[in-house]
């Protein structure tokens, strides 16, 4: 299970008509409470790229609480996947 001071990266992404991704954010934090069903964390970089090149990078300073979404098995690991509606999601294996 996710820990308390553990670091994650939240994804978030618009693809394609082909599936790739044109514009993604990828934002850094720091879990800070864990529920059964939800994770808390606070929020401090995006790194944000369009066609897979960096096209802005800043420091923020904000906290969100993402929902269990749902379990799934990638390549032998079990991944736990939780979601937040503005900020996108974490992948935690285990």
């Amino acid at each position: 299970m996710t820990r308390i001071n553990e670091r994650v990266q939240i994804h978030k992404g618009y693809n394609s008509i082909g599936g790739m991704y044109i514009y993604e954010e990828f934002i850094s934090g720091t879990v800070i409470k864990v529920n059964k069903k939800s994770i808390r964390v606070r929020m401090t970089h995006v790194k944000c790229t369009t066609n897979g090149k960096l096209t802005k990078e800043y420091d923020i300073d904000e906290t969100a609480t993402f929902e269990f979404w749902k379990t799934v098995e990638t390549a032998g690991k079990t991944v736990s996947i939780f979601k937040n509606n503005k900020y996108g999601i974490i992948k935690v294996a285990y």
